[in-house]
């Protein structure tokens, strides 16, 4: 058994007060209680901490006098401690500089900007958007404090904290005469262009998705860009395979697109993480942001 916070702030009251009859006045608390308290310290210790004389109140013992300092520091701590908790959103001030992996940025981070603005004021969000190599490297050189990933890399170094699963859909011209379809499968569509987000590690995850069909589509066009794929894909140059569902069905170019389900139960889900490195305790900015950004995400993928 521990001492509690409580018995050690009996003790010391009793201390200072010199009369457990005053400390009861002043901690609001009946004698016999307060004096079966600090006898259950004493206990938990092995040590006598007063000398109890009829009349003349308490005396400490060296021990006593010892333990009384620490005592107070161990107080003053855990009121240090309180304070802090109950200050946590005055705190949370200055820059955190976070990474953002370039297909998630539009929708997720210009939502995370607007309530970290509204919730800490003092916080200012430096936002880096880049592909999974080099968000990972910035991480691992103490660039970025945080960043908003896909959980594909494999470096021991880097910690992931996973917020959703994405699974792969297949992205169509609104035109062809697959669009009407509920889902597909990747047979299905061994036979089609393909348009193919083309960004490291994307490019590999989306064609292993085709390896147990014992083919590969044609990659007729390649793009680094979302939209671009979208626009390509609008423009009828081929389907392709995207995680991320934007809440509309026009591109950019204003052409129309249907997204529709993969029937394959094996497609692996791209999953999106918080990447972080595995040896830097989070900021209190780096966990406020944390929170925001899971609860935007899971805001998404619930109303999706």
């Amino acid at each position: 058994m521990t001492a509690s916070l409580k018995q050690l702030r009996y003790f010391v009251t009793i201390a200072e007060c010199g009369k457990v009859a005053d400390a009861s006045r002043l901690l609001h608390i009946t004698q016999p209680a307060l004096s079966a308290a600090v006898t259950q310290l004493e206990t938990i210790w092995q040590t006598q901490l007063f000398i109890r004389r009829k009349a003349k109140g308490v005396t400490l013992t060296a021990s006593g006098e010892l333990l009384l300092k620490h005592s107070r520091q161990l107080l003053q701590q855990a009121d240090s401690l309180d304070d802090y908790a109950h200050a946590l959103n005055k705190l949370v001030a200055g820059e955190i500089r976070i990474g953002c992996f370039s297909t998630l940025g539009p929708l997720f981070i210009p939502q995370l900007l607007q309530q970290a603005k509204q919730q800490y004021p003092e916080l200012r969000v430096e936002v880096v958007e880049s592909d999974l190599a080099q968000l990972e490297e910035n991480l691992l050189n103490g660039q970025l404090e945080l960043a908003l990933s896909y959980g594909l890399g494999r470096n021991d170094h880097i910690r992931h904290d996973p917020l959703a699963d994405c699974p792969p859909y297949v992205l169509l011209p609104e035109s062809h005469e697959l669009a009407q379809s509920e889902s597909l499968s990747l047979q299905q569509l061994c036979k089609e262009p393909m348009v193919l987000l083309d960004l490291p590690h994307s490019g590999d995850y989306f064609l292993s998705l085709f390896e147990e069909t014992g083919r590969l589509p044609s990659v007729v066009y390649r793009s680094r860009s979302f939209e671009m794929i979208r626009c390509a894909v609008a423009s009828e140059l081929g389907f392709s395979l995207l995680n991320q569902r934007p809440r509309t069905n026009q591109a950019y170019n204003g052409g129309m697109v249907k997204m529709i389900p993969l029937k394959d139960s094996k497609a692996k889900s791209l999953q999106i993480v918080i990447a972080r490195h595995v040896d830097l305790q989070p900021s209190v900015r780096a966990q406020v942001i944390t929170k925001i950004m899971r609860e935007i995400v899971d805001d998404h993928i619930f109303t999706d």
